[in-house]
């Protein structure tokens, strides 16, 4: 989206006071030892089935079988659900309603009927698409096709009392730990973890553990806490590789003013303008 590239680029620009912080220490400042870190980095199943490669968590997930002829596919087909979230059984419960209600294709996923932001922590793990990054001396950027995370790494705290707010991706605060960045994410809208519709609390709190494993591999341990859903903390890691293209030409949009998002038959079905007059949409 065009508010995306105007956010990357305010964040190049800006100057970034320094307050004390206890989630945060103080980056040196000068160029980013962390530059060989920018670019377009690519969503990697880790050795599960490509097919799971939108799922949050893809080596503890059920892939239901595809009963079509081919095709196209953007989501998870419905029956497909993760099966390792921590839930307390009430949750777990809406968690297998909601997959059951998808099988008979009931739509769910109110993040695809909408074309809003994916948010916090599904962006970083059950999105289709990674994140292109810019590490700056005192924020680090991350960038998807439908939002922007900034990461404050200038040593501040998170806003409290009349300065809290909060947002799909929350406010997130970062350190640097030798090669690792370490990012505290609160404040964030209730949400879901994949396509397949897991539910989460707006109570949640992230926290990533991000490095390089080799120069085109990027690793990320997500540990999520949900005092309200979870009956402990869940943690997943995901792996990212390089793109070939460092800063490619690709649009950053929701949805175009022609297109929409159906969800009939309980799997994502992207509609162009072009289909409009009656073509099959591709799933």
């Amino acid at each position: 989206m065009r508010i995306a590239n105007i956010a990357v680029s305010a964040a190049l620009a800006m100057g970034v006071g320094c307050t004390a912080a206890e989630a945060a220490q103080p980056a040196a400042s000068g160029a980013s030892p962390h530059a060989d870190w920018n670019g377009y980095w690519l969503m990697d199943p880790g050795g599960a089935p490509r097919g799971a490669m939108l799922m949050y968590d893809p080596k503890n997930a059920y892939l239901e079988p595809d009963p079509s002829p081919g095709g196209l596919g953007f989501g998870p087909i419905g029956g497909t659900r993760l099966t390792a979230v921590p839930y307390k059984p009430e949750y777990q419960k809406r968690y297998d309603e909601i997959v059951e209600r998808a099988k008979k294709g009931e739509a769910t996923d109110t993040v695809a009927v909408g074309c809003r932001p994916y948010g916090m922590p599904r962006v970083m793990a059950g999105a289709p698409y990674g994140p292109e990054i810019v590490v700056l001396p005192e924020l680090v950027v991350m960038v998807t096709d439908v939002e922007t995370r900034m990461i404050y790494t200038d040593g501040r705290g998170h806003p409290s009392g009349d300065d809290a707010n909060w947002t799909w991706d929350g406010h997130s605060v970062g350190r640097w730990e030798g090669d690792t960045l370490v990012v505290d994410t609160v404040n964030i809208y209730a949400g879901n973890y994949d396509q397949t519709n897991p539910p989460h609390s707006d109570q949640i709190h992230v926290v990533e553990r991000l490095r390089l494993v080799d120069a085109n591999t990027l690793q990320n341990e997500i540990r999520v806490e949900d005092p309200v859903m979870l009956t402990r903390p869940y943690t997943v890691t995901r792996i990212y590789k390089r793109s070939p293209v460092k800063w490619p030409n690709k649009a950053y949009t929701n949805c175009g003013p022609e297109e929409n998002v159906s969800l009939e038959g309980g799997a994502q079905n992207v509609i162009l303008p072009s289909e409009r007059a009656g073509g099959a949409p591709g799933r």
